[in-house]
């Protein structure tokens, strides 16, 4: 086990590059907008930065177990508006809500992984039906038109603070801790590298890859959804489409911080520094203005680079 957690954290030099930069980028952006370092400001980024790396934890174990989840928008959505309906701006009810909530995020993820590995669908193809089945529930559901606004316990974990850490961010630092013990010195994380890196070989090997496949999607349901709770807290209230912006982000924050988007390698330690990166950059676009849909296109050449790069071993071979 010793030899595996170092030989994980040894492999670190793109998550160096990573924290780099990020450091970086933050100080081209504070050299355009001196504001931008304030301390009031870094803790908005920081509160910001924690929605995206939440729902990337769950994509990161997702990914390393080389699969994708493309359901997490509409698992984050659906938290949010059940939360604000079945709360209905009490904060009494959360006692059980939110643990219900993210129990169902849980439930889709377990869906989504035995959909995979029990029925042979592809991850692209089972977690974009189920995100299409959760996004046309959801609008029947609610008229197209949910009204409930956030608990004031909930706005008060998302936008509250100890000091001058926000609650956000403890609870996110919590999760990443939990995360990188994980991924670092556990079986699991082991087993979900060799699945990453040769699924087959893994399975001879006598690893478990189904359960542990299963196991990745329902983590990063249960993420999804508790991000969700978070960013309703944060916003005020749900809204349709509030994590469409966070499918191609949270990707994009595993890309960025060095994993390879067909698994096997990465860590998300890794991952952080990616979301910060994201970030830093949708508050640098307006300061350049430029729109902040140019954010989109980045997500894309980042994802499509990823996969360039980690399929080219494999074209030069096969040219030779």
């Amino acid at each position: 086990m010793t030899t595996f957690a170092l030989r994980r954290l040894g492999q670190n030099r793109p998550i160096l590059l990573a924290y780099g930069g990020a450091l970086a980028l933050f100080a081209v952006t504070s050299a355009f907008s001196p504001g931008f370092a304030s301390a009031n400001h870094i803790r908005i980024l920081l509160i910001q930065a924690s929605f995206v790396a939440l729902v990337a934890l769950g994509q990161s174990f997702v990914i390393l177990g080389g699969g994708i989840d493309l359901s997490v928008p509409w698992t984050l959505n659906g938290s949010a508006i059940l939360m604000t309906l079945f709360a209905d701006g009490q904060n009494r009810p959360l006692v059980w809500v939110i643990p219900l909530l993210v129990a169902l995020g849980g439930l889709i993820g377990l869906v989504n992984g035995l959909g995979i590995t029990a029925l042979g669908v592809s991850p692209i193809i089972m977690t974009l039906g189920m995100n299409v089945i959760l996004s046309g529930g959801l609008l029947v559901y609610t008229n197209g038109s949910p009204t409930a606004a956030a608990p004031a316990f909930v706005e008060t974990l998302a936008t509250g603070r100890v000091g001058p850490v926000p609650y956000n961010t403890l609870i996110w630092l919590a999760l990443a801790s939990l995360a990188t013990v994980v991924l670092t010195w556990t079986a699991f994380g082991r087993h979900l590298y060799a699945l990453g890196t040769n699924r087959m070989v893994a399975q001879f090997s006598g690893i478990a890859v189904s359960r542990v496949t299963v196991v990745t999607y329902v983590i990063s349901g249960m993420t999804a959804a508790f991000a969700g709770i978070l960013l309703t807290g944060y916003v005020g209230q749900a809204y349709l489409g509030m994590g469409d912006p966070y499918l191609f982000a949270s990707v994009a924050a595993v890309a960025i911080g060095g994993a390879s988007i067909l698994g096997g390698s990465g860590h998300y330690l890794g991952t952080i520094a990616g979301a910060l990166i994201l970030t830093v950059l949708a508050g640098l676009l307006p300061i350049l203005n430029l729109n902040t849909a140019s954010l989109q296109v980045i997500y894309g050449v980042v994802i499509l680079a990823t996969v360039a790069l980690a399929t080219l071993p494999g074209r030069l071979a096969v040219t030779r």
